[in-house]
């Protein structure tokens, strides 16, 4: 009996016109557009451009250079930290090298080196100049992918950053995205506190983008898609929603403002609820409106969780009541960061309690659990003081403040390294021992207003 071959048939929509061809490069163009020019343009705090602009200036202009400047940049991701230094190198006419992950398979094939070898000749041999350069151009080195290997093996990038800190040429930037599992935190693994002591590497931390940003951001990017016969002006319900939704991830707003706008793309569905709320006089109804598309895991920000720890809410319960808070949320969304989020607890709690004696037990809470956070480069005992604190001070404060209180960022140390100093030894015990013997024998602690 004769066979016959049964053929499949694939549908792969309709061909693309060449109007559709013509147009690719015009939304091209206007995608670059949006991308910001110039410092005015970004979505971020005027600090944090303050901040990294003056560390560019001084690593490049520095002229005692007996080392490699480093810089690490942390914070959620979205909220801008590539952008904004590759925004503020151009406007100062600063030449960016990005390190990008190499696939082993190929220099296997090549029977070259692998990621670990190519990584260090990247900071080692980034001073050859090209020959399309300019000749007194100035360079930056941009981290931002790290090889996998060093997850595991993090000795090998601390060997790396060992000699990459005396004979690399350029200052180095590091970027690290914050992540929820431990495992997986790149600033846990590769930048404790022991190597940034260590190397004299900076630290500048990101928060996520505040809404009136955000909407500076969306507003700009409106105003350069209408200039296009390609997009349609979206709604201010659909600006609205993408703001509530993106939960101050820029990069999520950023592109679901451009896909809105397309003139062939269907209406986002937005998704529109209300909520009664006592007001000091009569009750009035909010409007919520979300993009069920885009709707994520609800991130608390820094100042969110500390207002809810520092002015926790609670339900009768009997004779007796209960927390109004899911705490084991709290500790797995400061997980990432525990010194950062005890550094404000320990210089906002005293505003925040009406007794000296709620006062002195949060006080002793604090203190222990920072006996505890000495050593979080053990996951449980980092997680065992966040516990401590967020539920001690909850419970301790008994007659807490009704009135609004700002909330003040912690005082932050410089710490300068001595000549000579390259033992492994803990920040925390180099300060105590500068106090203990009244001696600056491992660091000069500078306090920066």
């Amino acid at each position: 009996m004769k066979k016959f071959t049964r053929w499949k048939s694939f549908d792969f929509g309709p061909e693309t016109s060449v109007d559709e061809k013509k147009s690719s490069p015009k939304r091209k163009r206007t995608r670059t557009m949006i991308i910001p020019q110039s410092t005015a343009d970004l979505a971020v705090h005027s600090k944090k451009i303050q901040e990294i602009e003056g560390w560019i200036k001084f690593a490049l202009n520095s002229k005692e250079k007996k080392h490699t400047q480093f810089l690490l940049i942390t914070g959620p991701t979205g909220c801008g930290k590539s952008t904004t230094i590759l925004t503020i190198c151009k406007s100062i006419n600063v030449k960016v090298i990005e390190w990008i992950n190499p696939v082993d398979i190929d220099y296997e094939l090549l029977k070259g080196p692998g990621q670990i070898a190519k990584f260090l000749e990247f900071f080692i041999e980034s001073k050859y100049n090209s020959l399309f350069d300019e000749t007194n151009v100035q360079k930056i080195l941009l981290v931002k992918d790290f090889p996998n290997v060093f997850v595991k093996k993090n000795d090998e990038f601390f060997n790396i950053l060992e000699e990459s800190y005396y004979r690399a040429t350029y200052p180095v930037i590091f970027v690290c995205s914050d992540c929820s599992s431990n495992d997986l935190n790149l600033q846990r693994l590769l930048f404790p506190d022991e190597i940034q002591a260590k190397y004299s590497i900076s630290n500048i931390c990101f928060n996520y983008c505040a809404p009136t940003l955000l909407k500076k951001a969306l507003k700009r990017a409106q105003d350069i898609i209408a200039q296009s016969e390609l997009f349609k002006g979206p709604s201010s319900d659909t600006i609205e929603a993408i703001i509530a939704t993106s939960m101050g991830d820029l990069r999520s707003a950023m592109n679901q403002i451009y896909i809105a706008s397309l003139k062939d793309a269907k209406s986002l569905h937005i998704d529109i609820s209300t909520s009664e709320k006592q007001g000091l006089k009569k009750k009035r109804v909010e409007k919520k409106l979300t993009i069920k598309s885009m709707i994520k895991d609800e991130s608390l920000g820094l100042f969110h969780g500390l207002g809810r720890v520092l002015n926790p809410k609670m339900r009768n319960h009997g004779n007796t009541y209960r927390i109004n808070c899911d705490i084991q949320k709290l500790v797995a969304e400061f997980s990432i960061q525990p010194n950062k989020f005890h550094s404000f607890l320990f210089e906002n709690y005293l505003k925040y309690f009406g007794d000296l004696d709620d006062t002195q037990e949060a006080s002793d809470t604090l203190s222990f659990a920072t006996l505890i956070l000495t050593n979080w480069d053990n996951i449980q005992s980092c997680t065992i003081s966040l516990w401590i604190q967020i539920l001690g001070l909850m419970i301790s404060n008994r007659h807490k403040e009704s009135k609004w209180t700002q909330i003040t960022g912690p005082k932050k140390i410089d710490k300068v390294c001595c000549d000579g100093d390259r033992d492994n030894i803990h920040p925390t015990d180099r300060f105590y021992y500068n106090i203990l013997t009244k001696t600056r024998k491992y660091h000069t602690f500078n306090f920066v207003t």
